[in-house]
């Protein structure tokens, strides 16, 4: 369907006329090295080879000269020299580089001459084609697309899903940790969808040109920004200022660098200055080559966070595609390079929350740890404190033996508690023994006035389960104290349970018959005490204990018979346990 028109060439730096096209002195297209903005080429398209297709019919052809910035055709109109201007950059939006025509239109019944600059690209003119095909396929050819088309739309449309995803993501990620790198990460994401995916789209053609002079701008412009960006996501995603001074430096003059450079390089553009954007061109090129080669080996030398990797392989993957874009001039390779890169880099961002969530998880650990270290430093001396006070009780009721009995008691009781204050928590066991210990020294102080049991459920084994350090002295010390002492008639019980309510929930059930916390506040009126916080401060502790978890720690009922007569009071302790 598609044929190739033979060419010959001639360069020249002055603005050649169209009678004088036929004249020059033409050359093979391999003796021309790559093109020069500030060169014209003229182009002889030799259409001989053909003579006998282009007799078979009488409809019209369609030459396709392909993106060539400013170019002029020349051709005979009624055996009359006619012009047409072609080039992208002047007719921008309205570019399609076709041009219809039939035999009647050739010099000499076989030539073209097509005056061309090439601007936005450092091309070898014996690579170049020209193709023509007849006109009534023109239809099939707009709907039946070039493999290398599809590939451009394809990766395009490719490279604006990973984007749009990416940067989704980290805006979701920026809402809640306010960080720069999620802004810059977004903005580096959009500038290359821009740059390498702004082709395809049928609004774009329409309006502004695939090839048309904003759109070279804008190409340049987003080049320009994705490097600004990408250096400052890396500055701010490893936090070199911190981490790598040396690398924080670099990249701060590279940003300055590249943002004086776009200014200047827009201003060439705009002017025409074509050279020496490409001058600039070719040493940004190499600049941002040895930034990255710097960035990617201190990296790898100064290894400090798991994060380097993300930075090393997505800068790695878009090099290599880089080089094989240098290498077979495929420009496929940077879309799918561009691809790799954002989806790791995304992937690093979502790594870093991670860490930040871990991070904060294990500063909140801590936090509660020392919280806990805090409470259980008031804990103890308030059980010294009231222990104390018992036997000061005996000695001045001149009750010597058991104030010796007591203090021997008490002397081991403290050898208990001074020993295990430096965990945070003790096996089950230890802490039965501890309230058998203490429940003993308050029955010794009270003159045996009350009988106590302490019962655990069969399925349970003591020895392999631990519990905070003195979580259950001070309810025990409540109910004997303000619930069992002020009974006037009747038995005296106190009993402590230990179940298993739940896999997760181990419970302690303190519950005495004694006379209810209604008539005990009614005791307290009128009377100046010292205010236990044994029971407050253990509150506080078992909530800094529970991490997300719904469940009341503490649960108090009061117990009531048919009659609505106080019988005791019913302390239910849940523990949190693996």
């Amino acid at each position: 369907m598609d044929h190739i028109v033979p060419y010959h060439l001639y360069n020249t730096k002055e603005n050649i006329p169209g009678e004088r096209a036929a004249n020059l002195e033409y050359e093979e297209p391999s003796n021309f090295g790559p093109t020069d903005p500030s060169t014209i080429y003229v182009a002889r398209l030799d259409f001989g080879p053909y003579e006998t297709l282009l007799d078979e019919g009488q409809d019209p052809w369609i030459l396709q000269i392909g993106n060539l910035n400013r170019a002029k055709l020349f051709y005979l109109n009624q055996n009359k020299l006619d012009s047409l201007t072609m080039g992208s950059f002047e007719l921008n939006a309205r570019f399609t580089g076709k041009f219809t025509f039939q035999k009647g239109n050739l010099f000499h019944g076989r030539y073209l001459y097509l005056k061309f600059s090439k601007l936005n690209t450092r091309q070898h003119l014996g690579d170049k084609a020209f193709l023509f095909y007849a006109k009534r396929f023109e239809e099939y050819k707009q709907v039946h697309l070039s493999k290398s088309s599809v590939r451009i739309f394809s990766l395009g449309y490719l490279l604006w899903g990973a984007a749009f995803v990416g940067v989704v993501i980290s805006m979701v990620f920026y809402r809640t940790y306010k960080q720069p790198e999620y802004i810059y990460y977004s903005l580096y994401a959009l500038s290359l969808a821009i740059f390498l995916g702004r082709y395809g789209f049928g609004w774009y053609e329409r309006f502004v040109g695939n090839y048309s002079f904003t759109s070279f701008l804008l190409g340049n412009t987003f080049e320009l920004l994705a490097g600004l960006f990408y250096a400052l996501f890396e500055k701010y995603f490893l936090n070199t200022k911190q981490n790598y001074p040396l690398l924080n430096k670099a990249i701060n003059i590279s940003v300055a660098i590249f943002m004086v450079w776009l200014v200047i390089d827009t201003l060439l553009i705009l002017i025409g200055n074509f050279q020496l954007h490409f001058l600039l061109l070719d040493i940004r090129a190499v600049l941002l080559s040895i930034l990255v080669l710097f960035s990617l080996g201190y990296l790898i030398l100064r290894f400090k966070d798991q994060l380097n990797w993300f930075i090393i392989v997505g800068s790695f993957i878009y090099g290599l595609c880089s080089v094989l874009v240098y290498v077979t001039g495929d420009g496929n390779y940077l879309r799918l390079g561009a691809v790799g890169e954002i989806t790791v880099f995304s992937l690093g961002l979502g790594y870093k929350v991670m860490e930040e969530n871990l991070k904060k998880i294990q500063a909140e650990h801590e936090a509660s740890k020392t919280y806990l270290r805090l409470l259980r430093s008031q804990l103890n001396p308030h059980f010294i404190f009231n222990a104390l006070g018992s036997i000061q009780h005996l000695v001045l009721s001149e009750e010597k033996s058991a104030a010796l009995n007591y203090l021997n008691k008490f002397s081991k009781l403290m050898r208990h508690v001074l020993e295990s204050s430096s965990q945070e928590n003790v096996l089950l066991s230890e802490e039965i023994s501890f309230l058998e210990k203490y429940i003993s020294l308050e029955s010794l102080r009270f003159q045996k006035d009350f009988d106590y049991t302490i019962s655990v459920e069969p399925r349970l084994c003591p020895d392999t389960i631990e519990v905070p350090l003195l979580v259950t002295q001070p309810f025990v010390e409540n109910a004997i104290i303000h619930g069992l002492l002020p009974k006037e008639n009747g038995k005296r019980q106190l009993s402590i349970t230990f179940r298993k309510a739940s896999h997760q929930v181990l419970q302690c059930i303190i519950e005495d018959n004694g006379i209810g916390r209604v008539e005990s506040e009614r005791n307290k009126l009128g009377r100046v005490e010292h205010r236990s916080k044994g029971v407050s401060m253990m509150q506080e502790r078992l909530d800094a204990l529970q991490i997300d978890r719904d469940e009341q720690t503490i649960v108090i009922e009061d117990l009531y018979g048919d009659e609505g007569k106080a019988l005791g009071t019913r302390v239910t302790l849940n523990f949190f346990i693996d």
